[in-house]
């Protein structure tokens, strides 16, 4: 069972929280009368010890506090790591005194701030480092530490072997805690809006304010409605217009509130000291907590029939979304149970699980930090739970698709997006080329047990590494980040700690290598590197990769003379007989039978131009359109004479003809050619 770590002590009575992900920012009210924040990426931190050549003996322990590694009768209880050497070739660094690791492989060492490393994912996971293909502590590896003492580590293999040598930094962190505000009239719930600014609040006597963060006492919040009984805890649908609240009260309501005139609307009352609410994203369903049943109930927000979810709970207090799909509720219990639980509603019955027990008095609300950590709000104190296992119950495939275009759109190895309503990438019968953007469900793979994974086309594993855009606090901005494949082309999913400019980017398929036609791309997915293992699972999905490119020409101008008849026009030629009718023989033609599409247009004068023919593919089952080889087109000839525009019958002349293939990356559509040739009119 998870064993709460106290974030924050002496707090006065921290009840409802909301927290700002992106920011790592945990936003409380407390019951006497405050608004308060923790940061969770703390601002400032002091380096208490560190090396750029430090060596770890083998079978000896380092303490990162303060930079020394044990000898002979040094006590045992203070070291963070111990270098294992299980056999001559079989090793592992391992955590003593309750310290834990965060692997991060082949990263920037310097990029690495504290802020970082307090936002990692920590386990007590031995780190793999046998002196074979496996070994995860090779030359450059990067790990993270946080020691027993609760400071935090970076650490980098400068050279591998039985003593390993390796270069290191420690940071003790600020103070995280600050009060925001005062003078509330015991607050029982905080959400945030979406502009990161402004928070809504409500007080147990009867309010829902609406506060500016950045000057957050009470006097200068703004009562958006009032005349309720003991509000409590708030779902805020900003884009609507509303925020819905339950009162705490032996016949209490669930109400609508107008946040721009504090209109109330009753959806339903009688409700049993309720406490905790959510109410689904489509407006649905609302879940609330009752203490006085001992339960959370389901209602329909349509027909007001309530439905039980869960009962024989003790003290239900707030309620939390385990994830953005709302699959799962997490909720506390309050004395003498001092849990947290959470209920998952995909299941035709809602499973209950317990997460931890033991939590300090009065637990009162859950946040998700990210799927393997939770903060909760008790009477004095606020715990972090950092969990063996993931809250979210992500959905969907784990192969997600390439750019644009979902796995599911894929058939026969061709995408078609056009049954997407209103899709901002419609393609057709479309086969792919150039480099693939893979996009994998790193959520579900990480939380699933699949911290590593490999990518495979026709059998073959690919090695190439990859670079994505990787947002590092240190620098306050995204940079470009290569990750290199870990042994036999292993590579690390992206962990929940990680933002990603791109959070579904696996990798980049370079297909420029390989012969055009059908090729099945597979993702394995991997509980370890080690070179032995065996994929805990497999995705496969047929792509068609076509990397030709449209052959265009005009090959011949014709020109309709009234008396010679069809005469053709050489490149640069001069018409000067009356008839200003002409067709052209051309060729726009793909050897893979992937034509998108082809248009011949006339330039001339002042950026004038016409349209002379054009033809684009009619979806068939085979997917097949060549087009045109050496064919006459327009079918009626194309007249020059545009009324009104003299320039147009005595002006040279550029015919363009451009063609382009259904090629895509999963982003856009990649061949295009272009063909011109010249003639110039005087015509009478």
């Amino acid at each position: 069972m998870v064993t709460p770590v106290l974030l924050q002590g002496g707090l006065s009575g921290a009840i409802g929280s909301a927290i700002d992900t992106f920011q790592q920012r945990l936003y409380f009210v407390e019951f006497d009368g405050k608004i308060s924040r923790l940061d969770l990426l703390p601002q400032n931190a002091t380096t208490i010890a560190s090396s750029n050549s430090a060596t770890l003996q083998g079978t000896f322990s380092f303490n990162f506090d303060n930079g020394t590694q044990n000898s002979a009768g040094s006590p045992p209880g203070e070291w963070d790591v111990f270098w294992q050497q299980h056999t001559a070739t079989e090793r592992s660094m391992t955590v003593r005194n309750g310290a834990q690791f965060a692997y991060l492989g082949n990263v920037n060492f310097n990029g690495i701030s504290f802020a970082d490393l307090a936002a990692y994912y920590y386990t007590s996971d031995p780190i793999s480092a046998n002196d074979d293909s496996s070994n995860l502590l090779t030359n450059g590896a990067v790990f993270a530490v946080r020691t027993s003492e609760g400071n935090y580590a970076k650490v980098q293999v400068i050279s591998y072997g039985y003593d390993l040598q390796f270069r290191f930094r420690t940071y003790r962190l600020s103070n995280p805690y600050q009060v925001l505000g005062t003078g509330y009239n015991q607050p029982e719930d905080i959400v945030l809006s979406s502009d990161g600014i402004h928070a809504y609040v409500t007080e147990r006597s009867g309010n829902l304010l609406r506060v500016d963060l950045g000057n957050a006492d009470r006097s200068h919040a703004v009562v958006v409605s009032s005349g309720m009984t003991a509000p409590h805890q708030i779902d805020l649908l900003e884009d609507s217009g509303i925020a819905y609240v339950v009162e705490y009260a032996t016949s209490g309501r669930l109400l609508r509130i107008d946040l721009t005139g504090g209109a109330q609307t009753t959806v339903v009352s009688g409700l049993n000291e309720a406490i905790g609410l959510l109410v689904t994203g489509d407006q649905q369903f609302a879940y609330i907590s009752e203490q006085a049943g001992n339960s959370i109930i389901r209602l329909d927000l349509a027909t007001n029939t309530q439905t039980t979810v869960v009962s024989g709970l003790i003290n239900p207090f707030f309620l939390t979304w385990s994830d953005a799909g709302e699959s799962g509720i997490l909720f506390t219990e309050r004395d003498p149970a001092n849990t947290v639980k959470m209920v998952d509603i995909t299941t035709a019955t809602p499973e209950l699980r317990t997460i931890a027990t033991g939590l300090p008095l009065r637990p009162s609300s859950v946040a998700v930090v990210n799927p393997f950590r939770l903060t909760v709000c008790c009477n004095n104190e606020i715990s972090s739970l950092d969990l063996s296992g993931s809250v979210f119950l992500p959905a969907g495939p784990v192969f997600m698709g390439i750019g644009f275009v979902p796995a599911d759109r894929i058939s026969g190895g061709y995408a078609d997006t056009t049954g997407l309503t209103d899709y901002h990438f419609r393609v057709k019968d479309a086969p792919f080329g150039g480099s693939l953007p893979l996009m994998i469900n790193h959520d579900k793979m990480y939380t699933s047990g699949a911290p590593f994974y490999k990518i495979l086309v026709d059998g073959v594993v690919q090695e190439a590494p990859f670079s994505t855009l990787v947002w590092r606090s240190s620098l306050g901005r995204f940079v470009s980040e290569t990750r290199n494949p870990v042994g036999a082309g292993f590579f690390r999913t992206r962990p929940n700690t990680e933002l990603w400019y791109t959070p579904f980017h696996g990798y980049d398929l370079n297909t420029t290598v390989f012969t055009n036609g059908l090729h099945t791309i597979t993702l394995e997915l991997y509980a370890s590197s080690a070179a032995s293992g065996s994929p805990l699972a497999s995705h496969n999905l047929a792509v068609m990769i076509d990397n030709s490119w449209p052959v265009v020409s005009i090959d011949e101008i014709l020109h309709h003379h009234s008396t010679d008849g069809i005469v053709p026009v050489g490149t640069c030629g001069i018409v000067t007989e009356e008839s200003d009718q002409f067709q052209f023989n051309i060729t726009a033609r793909d050897m893979e039978g992937h034509l998108k599409s082809w248009s011949l247009v006339a330039l001339w004068g002042n950026n004038r131009s016409a349209g002379v023919d054009s033809d684009s593919y009619t979806p068939v089952a085979s997917h097949q359109w060549d087009g045109p080889l050496g064919a006459t087109v327009p079918a009626t000839p194309w007249a020059a004479t545009v009324p009104g525009d003299p320039t147009s019958r005595r002006c040279a002349h550029t015919f363009r003809l451009i063609a382009w293939d259904r090629v895509i990356d999963g982003y856009r559509h990649l061949h295009r050619q272009s063909y011109h040739k010249s003639i110039t009119l005087l015509l009478d």
